[in-house]
């Protein structure tokens, strides 16, 4: 049994034991989840992206999903408390801030800039999937844009 205060998931016999909020909630759960997920449907960020300078020289618009596979159960599960997970808003404000006044060529480039910012946020053993959707390329033939995606899997 872990100490008051602990936060430890993966016992020995597959059962997890977490003690948490000055040891009030005790959770046991008999077996570990094969996954545990926080999904970012689509942050929306306007972005000076383009081959061209004309196409750059406007704002457009594109989403970017993240998918972010826990190794555990985080914290918060049992604490409640923001710091204890990623926290998708403080993801979507470095990504907003990241993009303004800069200008992309490709969406490959704005991909990997992204990614990096968002693995370094992650806590240790979680794998992270990133895809940058260009809403609107100018390619008549496309009708529903363009992704790239970054996955650690």
């Amino acid at each position: 049994m872990q100490g008051e205060g602990t936060s430890t998931i993966g016992g020995t016999n597959g059962t997890q034991q977490v003690e948490g909020a000055g040891g009030a909630l005790r959770a046991e759960v008999a077996s570990a989840p094969r996954e545990i997920r926080l999904d970012v449907e689509a942050i929306r960020l306007r972005v000076r992206l383009g081959c061209q300078p004309a196409e750059r020289a406007v704002p457009q618009d594109v989403e970017v999903k993240i998918g972010i596979r826990f190794a555990e159960l985080p914290p918060a599960c049992w604490t409640d408390l923001l710091e204890d997970t990623v926290c998708y808003a403080e993801l979507a404000t470095l990504a907003r801030e990241h993009v303004r006044g800069r200008e992309f060529r490709l969406i490959e480039r704005l991909a990997l800039e992204l990614y990096g910012l968002v693995r370094k946020r992650l806590p240790r053993g979680a794998r992270l999937a990133l895809t940058v959707t260009k809403l609107a390329p100018p390619v008549p033939e496309l009708e529903r844009g363009v992704r790239f995606t970054i996955a650690d899997d």
